[in-house]
């Protein structure tokens, strides 16, 4: 899946095109953009019979924001033939200025102009998402694809909004979408494993990333296509495709975690420790390392040390009820019966309805014979079974 080297870097070059050419013109006659920007600004101030937005355009994509609108509303105020792209121009300067109210009007006129235009619909629906309306803003883009179905940039753009709150069906339908346009885009596919994902459709995100993986090679998601099969229970195939990143990306965090995790439940207690150490090495504040390497350290009989890395990530994580059981579980081994109530009850304040720990605290009374309190937790556990 990764190119093999030959001992020899190659350096590719996008070739040239005529409009990148001709784009840079300007750059290339005064050898600076600051100059060329000096000279845009330049033209801008020669009385023309029509408003010079292509050179608007330029010192926008520059974020030359405050010249271009002091144009753009000189130009309002003439006499002159307008369209919507003048709207449009004054929208894009005051939203980058943090002017919604304004941004919000300028790109209403220029949607009064061209109700359909999906460069307009777009800008719009950013301003909505800047006040805080995400809703309006999905109507607008679903009003878009209504007249462009085939627009797939908006298809990703209505799909990363769902994503964000929450409504990952319709973000599938998006990125599907996106798939079906552009088959051959690693990011659309990609975006729509993760979906999949959150909806634990996991043999579906596999797929997904699999073609992912067809137009673009990236570890990140060589890794979660591992996890995948993780979750399928393929684990050989799941630690072949860690292993793949590790290979060639010796410190990818999540590689180097998930790995463990998995030896780890194979039995492979000191191949486990030896990834998390490796992990360990690149992120001393991670809670769930920190749990994972004393789970580990306890099957090794390394009861001390775990207890000491329990206490570190609880210091991260307070609260925390899957530490606080594990930490519980830990000093109940070592015998240490006050210390094990003590964790169970911190766990059970937070998580009442947690039937192992109240299991747990059973066990730790009848280790006690404290017979009747014993009872009282097997019933509660069994109650929340």
């Amino acid at each position: 899946m990764f190119p093999l080297t030959t001992g020899r870097k190659v350096q590719w070059q996008r070739k040239t095109s005529w409009k990148d050419w001709l784009q840079n013109w300007n750059w290339i006659l005064s050898g600076t953009l600051e100059k060329s920007i000096e000279n845009w600004l330049q033209l801008l101030e020669k009385e023309t019979s029509q408003p010079q937005l292509k050179i608007v355009r330029l010192l926008i994509e520059h974020e030359v924001y405050q010249e271009s609108k002091d144009y753009l509303e000189k130009c309002l105020g003439q006499d002159v033939t307008l369209d919507g792209e003048i709207y449009y121009l004054m929208a894009r300067c005051c939203i980058a200025q943090g002017l919604l109210r304004e941004s919000s009007e300028a790109i209403g006129k220029a949607l009064d102009q061209e109700p359909q235009n999906p460069v307009y619909l777009e800008l719009q629906a950013d301003i909505k998402l800047e006040l805080g309306d995400h809703q309006a803003a999905i109507d607008i883009l679903n009003k878009a694809i209504l007249t462009n179905p085939k627009n797939f940039e908006i298809l990703f753009r209505l799909g990363t909004i769902y994503t964000y709150h929450g409504d990952h069906l319709e973000a599938l339908r998006c990125y599907q979408g996106c798939c079906e346009i552009k088959p051959h885009n690693a990011v659309y596919w990609e975006m729509k494993a993760e979906s999949h994902l959150q909806l634990q459709q996991i043999r579906q995100a596999a797929v997904s990333f699999d073609r992912a993986l067809r137009y673009g090679v990236n570890p990140d998601n060589v890794a979660r296509l591992a996890y995948c099969y993780v979750q399928l229970n393929e684990f050989k195939k799941g630690v072949h495709y860690f292993k793949m990143v590790l290979k060639h990306e010796p410190d990818h965090y999540d590689a180097l975690c998930n790995l463990a995790a998995v030896y780890q439940n194979m039995g492979r207690s000191l191949e486990a420790l030896n990834l998390q150490e490796r992990a360990f090495s690149l992120c001393k504040n991670d809670p769930i390392l920190l749990n994972n390497m004393a789970y580990t350290l306890v099957q090794l009989g390394r009861s001390r040390k775990a207890t000491e890395y329990y206490q570190e990530a609880l210091k991260l994580a307070q609260g925390h009820p899957l530490i606080l059981y594990n930490l519980a579980v830990c000093h109940v081994q070592k015998g240490n019966w006050e210390a094990g109530i003590d964790s169970i009850e911190r766990l059970l304040r937070i998580q009442p309805d947690h039937s192992e720990g109240w299991a747990l605290l059973g066990n730790i009374y009848d280790e006690l014979e404290e017979h009747d309190r014993a009872i009282d937790c097997f019933n509660r556990a069994l109650k929340l079974a």
